[in-house]
């Protein structure tokens, strides 16, 4: 009994002894941020209050900005009158250890009229009209609309379409119906349309020649064993203004001031190669990027892969249009085809959407734009991002620029200097869709072919494509992270991948 007695003492005495360790060997203090960056307004405050683990009543906080100790509490109330980027870290210690968690504060100028500084045209007395092309490029047994934008001071004109020289279309008012044709029907071979603007002072002509070239798969190129998955050219690159077009800050590698077309596509191109991003700036915004073969339609799987950096809180989507070589020569200037997302033919979609830009008079002043339904804004200077005088690109011909595509509605939000842009379901380009997943190339969006829509929303069937477009769908802005303006690093052949 005496033997079980010290056994049993001597059991709790080296049980005592071992809690008595574990409690030694303690635990260091964890830091837990929510977010490590903040955007605040000049004057605004801002609560810091990260979670922490591992601490008592004995735990020492200390917080430093910029170097200089500013408290010593859990929480941290930032305020400041100038603007400019801070600093924060705070510094957790208890008896067992130490950590530390860096802060960044973007502190911005209050808000004010974003129009403030923009060059808005005066409005002109002159008639004038757009169009997204003059040339057309048709296959055989397909449809195309030829469509007039921005039709301003006509005078109660009367238009009317003529096709080799025959009337096709009854002479009618803009505010009676559209102005617009839809060429269907045609054999192969040359033909020239016309639309005549007549008021009673006035008469304009517009002429487009149209092509109607071979049934598709005329041009279709197989692959072979030197086939790359990558595209191998850029032919276009028409950004939109936006903060990082021009490569300043983001992408400083970019190109120098006097950039040509030619210039920015090349570079373009070697950022794909790297696998670099690449902005394509405000709504409209685009490029026009083409394979060394004929992608083929799947049939319902995935065709094409396009790589951008969407993230929870920022979604900035692309749509993505596919084109053939119609006419064979080897140039992107035949039928887009839009690949319909999920909000495709829905309320939050606009088909037939213009909107014109305006080039600034002077550096650093927002860029104005308007739409052909009756919107305007402007795509905002934004100096902490990028201090260029000018977002404005030097290959874009002209004092003003159109862009034609389709607009996504925005559902964007800004509050206390925490942005929302929130993704829709899929579909499209630099967002967080349920298309956006770690697969044959990683993080990417994955993309397919038997989504093509024709002008008129319906199945485009086609066999292949040749051209990828891809285009900033939605005009919105917040105030610390500027225009909304998709980002592009990499476009391939998911079947080469």
């Amino acid at each position: 009994m005496k033997k079980f007695l010290l056994l049993f003492i001597g059991a709790v005495v080296l049980f005592s002894c071992k809690d008595d360790k574990e409690e030694e060997m303690g635990l260091p203090p964890v830091i837990n941020l929510e977010e490590n960056r903040y955007y605040v307004e000049v004057g605004a405050s801002q609560v810091i209050s990260p979670t922490y683990e591992n601490t008592d009543n004995e735990t020492l906080y200390l917080w430093t900005r910029d170097g200089k100790q500013v408290g010593h509490e859990p929480t941290y109330t930032f305020k400041m009158s100038t603007a400019g980027t801070y600093y924060l870290k705070v510094s957790v210690t208890n008896k067992y250890g130490s950590a530390s968690a860096d802060i960044r504060v973007e502190v911005m100028e209050a808000e004010k009229d974003p129009e403030e500084g923009a060059y808005i045209p005066e409005p002109s007395t002159d008639f004038s009209w757009e169009f997204p092309a003059t040339e057309i490029n048709m296959a055989e047994g397909r449809t195309y609309k030829v469509k007039a934008y921005f039709i301003q001071n006509d005078n109660q004109a009367s238009y009317t379409w003529t096709l080799n020289g025959v009337t096709v279309s009854e002479a009618a008012t803009k505010d009676e119906k559209p102005v617009e044709y839809v060429l269907s029907g045609l054999s192969r071979g040359d033909y020239e349309l016309a639309l005549t603007m007549q008021n009673e002072t006035e008469s304009h002509t517009q002429v487009f020649n149209v092509h109607v070239c071979p049934p598709e798969g005329t041009y279709r190129r197989g692959t072979s064993s030197a086939s790359q998955a990558m595209v191998n050219k850029v032919y276009e690159y028409m950004p939109a203004p936006g903060h990082q077009v021009n490569g300043y800050r983001i992408v400083g590698d970019f190109g120098p001031d006097g950039m040509t077309m030619k210039q920015a596509c090349d570079s373009v191109y070697a950022h794909f190669q790297r696998q670099w991003m690449v902005s394509l700036g405000a709504q409209g915004g685009y490029l026009i990027a083409g394979f060394d073969h004929s992608v083929e339609n799947s049939g319902g799987d995935y065709d094409l892969c396009i790589k951008s950096n969407p993230y929870s809180y920022q979604n900035e989507p692309g749509i993505i249009w596919v084109s053939q070589d119609e006419n064979g020569d080897g140039l992107p200037n035949d039928t887009w085809f839009e690949l319909a997302g999920s909000e495709y033919n829905t309320e939050n979609e606009i088909l037939e959407y213009a909107i014109t830009y305006y080039k600034p008079i002077e550096g650093k002043k927002p860029i104005y734009w308007v739409d052909n339904q009756g919107n305007h804004g402007v795509v905002p200077h934004m100096d902490y991002w990028n201090p260029h005088p000018s977002y404005w690109q030097d290959w874009v011909e002209g004092k003003q620029k159109t862009y034609f595509g389709s607009f996504l509605k925005n559902y964007v939000t800004y509050s206390g200097g925490v942005s929302d842009e929130p993704a829709f379901e899929w579909g499209y380009a630099d967002q967080a869709g349920s298309d956006y997943f770690n697969g044959k190339i990683g993080n990417s969006g994955y993309f397919k072919i038997s989504n093509a829509k024709t002008w008129d929303g319906k199945d485009a069937s086609l066999q292949y494509i040749d051209f990828v477009k891809i285009q900033t769908a939605q005009a919105a802005y917040t105030n610390n992270l500027g225009e909304v303006s998709t980002e592009v690093y990499y476009i391939s052949d998911f079947h080469l991948e």
